[in-house]
């Protein structure tokens, strides 16, 4: 923090936990191999490839694309090129820093002239703050000074509309940011205003009314038909009537809705009330009990989609739930939510991104037993989303996707606003941390975790250090094991174990999170096997078709090579003997089918009458299913693994 900022005033908030800068957290192992796959794939690459985020881009100054998809790529991409020093990403995010920087008027207003939206504007403002972390440019501090004072005078004439009115979230968080920097109050009174403008979502998650797929609320086409236009310049409907259809469309979209999860605790922020503190579970709880499925996302395709596992789920929404989850710990300081961010980051993202991380799909399947171009049960997505590709269906996620690799990583360990350090999730990293002393200690976490249940943290320090580290105990770990320097540790196993003691040089942390296979129940009473963080599906043998052949990120689909409508012979009364597991050695990308480091074998039945339904898995049949085939074993692998896969099953009757 600069010493020459006008602080004036403690934080707005009593959050629990806060974020530490960015590049304090740098990944290793794995997930430094995530990030080094992401940029020599998807995301070095994309300018190349993709008109949309080219030289011609609005936000580079062109006469392309001029809205969401620069700011999105940013948003990514500025992350990756610090946490990998990389620098080609760096010289690349620092053009789109720069003109950023540098289109702001007189007045505060920024961005390409042709586009007055708010939205587009919050998301870069994300990126700049990200900026900032690493480099401490105090341009970003003076430029959002500005912006903020123009939207302060502003949003009364130009409100929030549409997307920036559901989203309105992301705008608070970027200035409580700001006002938690400067202390300016004038940004107290833009954030009212912003609050004002935004959707309610705390009131929407209460009542919750989309208890099925959004069809059955929704009729897309007559909306395509009449509201789009009517919304602005009204014919045959009232502006009332389109405004109505309007809602029902941005409040079942699954990015709002992801995104909206962590709404009501921005007022919370602001007003200091109770009353929204537990606002974030609720929701979570309404909209996964009539739309989740077994890969921890609810479905969305690209509105709530209900309960089956054949459904979609967009990859925007899961890189943004994530986000949502990473800010709603920091504020609650509740690790619950940690075992919901694991879900996501170990499971829903990996599956949906292909193993080299040079395509993407639109959206996963929770049973996805084929990736082609074909007629599906989507609610409103075209015929492509499934495929692995450069641009399936719809550019967001194109676009979007690169922050979910990087901001997981800044979020693996968080501070205590009352001093020490929080780790929220044991991925392999190195933290740095300056102690209130002023001297720096050093955390190298080595693990596989979370393919197998042991985490080693040495302590590296100059001199002894006094520091509270509090460690996360996942929910689905009863008997967690700690160790200082071969000492036993008493460990009760609540949310955190803390540690607050003088840590010296070489000081190690062995911590052991004992991993046993659970059974859940989902649609149709269809199961799904887990076990610690993973979940695991029967990965399908994979052939990989090219549709569309570029340099870098092609087009493909994926087809089977062996059969999937299989039920699970289970022993409910001895779950764990009824699998064995299998481990193998750690190879450079886990998440691939052929180099799965852990696996699951259990007996299974054919079922013949499953079979598939709009080129998708139909329905799994209602469990217990009686099946007169030989039974077999079979494996099952991590969901992130496979990208054909079946991971709600049937289970058969004994």
């Amino acid at each position: 923090m600069n010493e020459n900022l006008n602080i004036n005033r403690p934080p707005l908030s009593k959050n629990k936990f806060a974020k530490l800068p960015l590049t304090s957290v740098k990944p290793k192992g794995w997930l430094l191999h995530q990030l080094e796959l992401q940029a020599d794939g998807f995301t070095g690459h994309i300018e190349e490839e993709w008109e949309d985020v080219g030289k011609n881009n609005g936000w580079l100054g062109g006469s392309a694309e001029s809205w969401e998809r620069g700011p999105y790529y940013c948003d990514g991409l500025i992350p990756l090129a610090y946490l990998t020093g990389d620098p080609s990403l760096m010289e690349k995010s620092m053009k789109w820093v720069e003109w950023a920087l540098h289109s702001q008027n007189e007045d505060g207003f920024f961005g390409p002239k042709g586009n007055r939206d708010w939205w587009p504007r919050m998301i870069m403002i994300k990126a700049l703050i990200q900026y900032y972390e690493v480099t401490e440019d105090e341009r970003v501090i003076t430029f959002l000074r500005k912006f903020f004072n123009y939207q302060l005078k502003n949003l009364e004439n130009d409100p929030l509309m549409m997307w920036g009115k559901m989203r309105g979230a992301e705008n608070l968080l970027e200035i409580y940011w700001l006002y938690n920097l400067t202390g300016d109050r004038f940004l107290l009174e833009c954030a009212g205003k912003v609050r004002s403008q935004a959707f309610e979502w705390n009131n929407f998650f209460k009542e919750f009314p989309y208890r099925e797929s959004t069809s059955n609320y929704l009729d897309f086409q007559y909306f395509m038909k009449y509201a789009w236009d009517d919304i602005l310049n009204p014919t045959e409907l009232s502006k009332a009537e389109a405004e109505k259809l309007f809602k029902t469309f941005h409040t079942s979209h699954v990015v709002n809705v992801a995104m909206g999860i962590k709404a009501p605790l921005m007022d919370y922020v602001l007003t200091g009330d109770k009353k929204y503190f537990d606002s974030a579970r609720e929701s979570i709880y309404q909209v996964m009990k009539y739309h989740g499925t077994a890969n921890g996302m609810f479905t969305g395709d690209e509105h709530l989609s209900g309960l089956s596992p054949s459904q979609g789920t967009e990859l925007c929404a899961v890189v943004e739930y994530m986000f949502s989850l990473e800010n709603i710990i920091c504020i609650t300081g509740d690790g619950s939510y940690g075992d919901i961010l694991e879900g996501l980051a170990f499971n829903a993202l990996p599956a949906t991104l292909s193993p080299d991380l040079r395509s993407h799909q639109y959206v996963q399947q929770a049973n996805q037993v084929i990736c082609n171009v074909a007629e599906r049960k989507w609610y409103n997505n075209e015929e492509d989303s499934n495929i692995f590709g450069l641009e399936p269906n719809f550019g967001c996620c194109t676009a979007n996707m690169h922050q979910g690799w990087p901001k997981f990583c800044q979020n693996l360990w968080l501070k205590d606003v009352d001093g020490g350090l929080v780790c929220i999730s044991y991925a392999p990293c190195e933290v740095s941390y300056k102690t209130e002393s002023g001297e720096m200690i050093i955390l190298s976490v080595d693990t596989n975790y979370p393919f197998e249940e042991n985490v080693t943290i040495k302590i590296s320090a100059d001199s002894p250090q006094k520091l509270d580290i509090r460690f996360r105990i996942p929910e689905w770990c009863s008997m967690p094991e700690a160790r200082i320097n071969g000492e036993e540790l008493s460990i009760e196993a609540k949310s955190f174990f803390c540690v607050d003691r003088i840590w010296n040089d070489r000081d190690i942390i062995e911590i052991k999170l004992p991993m046993k296979i659970s059974i859940k129940k989902y649609y149709r009473n269809s199961i799904s096997v887990e076990r610690g963080p993973l979940i695991y599906s029967l990965g399908l043998g994979e052939q990989w078709n090219v549709i569309e052949r570029r340099k870098w990120l092609s087009d493909y689909e994926v087809l089977p090579t062996t059969d999937w409508n299989y039920g699970l012979d289970i022993d409910f009364k001895d779950v764990e003997g009824s699998f064995e597991v299998v481990k193998y050695d750690m190879e450079y990308q886990p998440f691939e089918l052929t180099n799965a480091p852990v696996k699951l074998i259990c007996k299974a039945k054919k079922i013949p009458e499953w079979t598939l339904e709009y080129n998708s898995a139909g329905e799994p049949p209602f469990s217990p299913v009686f099946s007169s085939e030989a039974e077999e074993n079979i494996e099952l692998v991590p969901y992130g693994s496979a990208r054909l896969r079946i991971t709600q099953f049937p289970y058969i009757a004994r």
